[in-house]
């Protein structure tokens, strides 16, 4: 063989880089969305199962990529160890590759066949090594010798038992190789001072990756899952309630985001309990702590997770009263501060620095894809407030227009689209008397009625 050879060979023995720290970082993905999504909408129906699928898929990889790095190991310690020290046996095949064929054996040819082969040969016990050397002419035939090692004989004698041995590539080849050059030699290797290194690659790169993923996306999952939720957000062009006015409690568990409540008196009020928590809650208005209903309507049934409920009851005089969960009263419990001028929960941000109070309110309830109430009443010049509240399983939402089709109504008028289960007041003042027009925007032709100004 010339100088100028040509090796192609393969570092003993080499691992090939394993996907399954990216499929887990992958997976930590899935969940991380997933959780969110579950602990922003519980009350859908999809939330749960996809869930459940991601922590199905992250535990999958795990096992996966813990079952794939120890078989790697094992091999790896197989390798070095050499099985207590016994000597390695070596396969030598040579041959000659026709004259100008030595391109296209490299590319399409036996040399190219050979070192395919080489992902077949790892899964053989005892495979170690595979080596290609080659000393291309500038004229006439170029030799090719093509070397496996092994760690013991029986390995050796496995190979040799297969259809797939470097024989059998050699003699699929008959036009990149030369008749009677073929030659080979089954050899015991005495000495070898080649050390036998194991690299794991792309492993860890893949493994930082995937632990940035999981570590960053459960860290906002997890601040979205438990973090209280101390402010209800207001929509869509809908006035802020003032301070200690808000038509929403919300409960978590265990704990309301109101202790206060200011109400007027001797005024129909409509509250709404909204259950953020992972357990059951309800609210219930007392005249005293373990004492009777504050009026009829005010005592609330006990919600599951997700869950809302509005209670519509009359106030009493001025004094101060009492709220609580029926099932956390201890820990979850305020003060119902009935006094005069206190705005009329919902309506005070209609109201405006006037302090003027709502003149009506109105429930609406919207299932699969029907309004309860198709009719509604308000006072021209004056606050209206609307509690609406999805009880279907599909987006819903209300807005009121000035007529079929037309332009909305007014400041506040227009309801956001709310997922299942989920509810909102809007406020507005309506403009002069007249019949005016609301829908659901996703459902028009079969969810709509008229709303009456006097």
């Amino acid at each position: 063989m010339t100088d100028h050879s040509s090796h192609e060979e393969h570092d003993a023995p080499t691992s090939t880089p394993s996907v399954w720290p990216l499929i887990v970082g992958l997976a930590a993905l899935f969940l991380g969305f997933s959780l969110i999504w579950w602990a922003q909408d519980r009350g859908n129906e999809f939330s749960g199962p996809i869930l459940a699928a991601a922590v199905v898929a992250v535990f999958i990889g795990a096992a996966g990529w813990a079952y794939d790095e120890s078989k790697m190991r094992r091999k790896a310690d197989q390798m070095e160890l050499g099985k207590g020290g016994e000597s390695r046996f070596t396969q030598v095949v040579t041959f000659s590759v026709a004259a100008g064929r030595m391109a296209v054996a490299r590319e399409s040819g036996i040399i190219h066949d050979i070192d395919s082969s080489d992902n077949a040969l790892r899964d053989l016990p005892g495979f170690v090594d595979l080596r290609i050397i080659a000393s291309p002419a500038v004229s006439g035939p170029s030799q090719v010798l093509v070397e496996t090692t092994w760690t013991d004989r029986e390995g050796l004698a496995t190979y040799e038992q297969t259809r797939r041995t470097m024989l059998d590539l050699v003699g699929q080849h008959g036009d990149d190789v030369v008749p009677g050059s073929v030659q080979v030699f089954d050899m015991e290797v005495v000495r070898d001072t080649k050390e036998i290194s194991v690299r794991f690659g792309l492993a860890p790169a893949f493994a930082v990756l995937g632990a940035l993923i999981v570590g960053g996306f459960m860290v906002g999952a997890g601040l979205t899952v438990f973090q209280s939720n101390t402010t209800a957000a207001a929509a869509p062009g809908a006035q802020t309630p003032a301070a200690g006015s808000s038509s929403t409690i919300v409960a978590t568990d265990n704990k309301f985001n109101q202790s206060t409540i200011t109400l007027p008196p001797n005024t129909d009020v409509t509250l709404t309990l909204k259950n953020d928590g992972k357990a059951k809650h309800n609210l219930h208005f007392m005249d005293k702590p373990n004492g009777n209903d504050l009026a009829p309507g005010s005592a609330g049934a006990i919600l599951d997770p997700g869950k809302s409920e509005a209670l519509t009851f009359k106030t009493p005089g001025v004094g101060t009263y009492y709220f609580q969960c029926d099932l956390h009263p201890d820990q979850m419990k305020g003060t119902v501060d009935v006094k005069e001028g206190a705005p009329v929960p919902g309506a005070a941000g209609a109201a405006g620095a006037t302090g003027a109070a709502s003149s009506g309110s109105a429930k609406v309830v919207a299932t699969d894809n029907k309004l309860d109430k198709t009719a509604l009443d308000a006072t021209a010049g004056q606050p209206f407030s609307v509690l609406f509240q999805n009880n279907g399983k599909v987006k819903h939402n209300l807005h009121f227009y000035d007529k079929q089709n037309g332009s909305t109504l007014a400041q506040g008028a227009e309801g956001a689209i709310l997922d299942p289960g989920k509810s909102e007041t809007l406020t507005f003042t309506p403009p002069g008397p007249g019949v005016f027009w609301f829908q659901c925007d996703l459902h028009p032709d079969q969810m709509n009625g008229k709303l009456t100004v006097k």
